[in-house]
């Protein structure tokens, strides 16, 4: 953090501080099976949820106590820490700079991710880091329970607990009419209290991604694979987030996504924020609630 803040600075910076402390949920740790649980539901005829192979098989875990921040990072607390490190503001590409609403899900790639959840924890006196993706599979199945949509009830209510397609369109027509605006806290948290876990982007998490690992995977606190090309994303993009992809399962509990951590540009244009879908949702790793 820069040592000439102003007075102005320092305060937005603890205003900041406070509200992202005010922010995480405590969630207690807690034994569940990880992974596609649909042979274990009444209703699925013994069949699996999706058709993946990367979340299979069924496996258990058992998770320390942590806390989760209820909201993904937007655009505005990004630029709290651009200010604060004297960095470049993220998202600043000409094409699509409407999405950057300061209540907007950040678009960064997992390096920045990690950087911010890190020097926020130096902020706050707190190991913090990027979730683990069994800490997210469970905080988003309420502690672990067999609950197929991370919502406030367990399922769909668009338009209500979800965006519907034209929600969607609509929110995105005050801004960028062409991208999907990822805003924020719309509508309700789930049972611990954690905002967007099906609307709006991908979240990045600590792992290494291998379609594998579920078969390898240590039962106390798993941390991925050691090494890795691709990194491990939960929740669903923005632009997949409508009922009706909702519905066909593009953002059940246990889907996984991966996606290179630095992905390199996908078109020649630097105007274009190729990381838009991708966001950071931060996680202290200590046994008792952030005081």
């Amino acid at each position: 953090t820069r040592n000439d803040l102003t007075a102005d600075e320092q305060q937005q910076l603890n205003d900041f501080l406070a509200q992202q402390k005010e922010n995480m949920r405590f969630i207690e740790g807690g034994s569940f099976e990880m992974g596609d649980f649909g042979h274990k539901l009444d209703w699925t005829d013994g069949l699996p949820l999706t058709g993946q192979a990367d979340n299979k098989p069924l496996h258990p875990v058992t998770l320390d106590s942590f806390s989760m921040n209820a909201y993904k990072a937007t655009y505005g607390d990004f630029d709290i820490y651009s200010m604060a490190t004297g960095q470049p503001k993220e998202g600043m590409q000409s094409i699509g700079i409407e999405i950057r609403q300061p209540n907007a899900a950040a678009g960064i790639n997992w390096q920045t991710a990690q950087h911010y959840c890190q020097w926020l924890g130096q902020q706050l006196e707190v190991p913090m880091n990027l979730p683990t993706e069994a800490q997210w599979e469970y905080a988003a199945r309420n502690r672990g329970e067999y609950i197929l949509f991370p919502t406030d009830t367990g399922e769909i209510d668009p338009g209500r607990n979800i965006w519907t397609y034209e929600e969607q369109r609509t929110i995105s027509g005050k801004y960028d009419p062409v991208f999907a605006v990822p805003l924020v806290g719309l509508y309700p948290p789930n049972s611990l209290g954690l905002y967007d876990l099906i609307n709006q982007n991908y979240e990045w998490m600590m792992d290494w991604y291998d379609p594998d690992y579920y078969a390898n995977s240590p039962e106390h606190n798993p941390q991925g694979p050691k090494t890795g090309i691709r990194k491990v994303l939960r929740g669903v993009e923005a632009n997949e987030g409508s009922a009706g992809n909702v519905h066909a399962g593009g953002a059940v509990t246990i889907k996984r996504f991966k996606k290179e951590p630095n992905p390199p540009l996908i078109s020649d244009d630097p105007n274009l924020n190729q990381n838009r879908t991708t966001s950071a949702r931060c996680v202290v790793n200590s046994s008792k609630p952030i005081s």
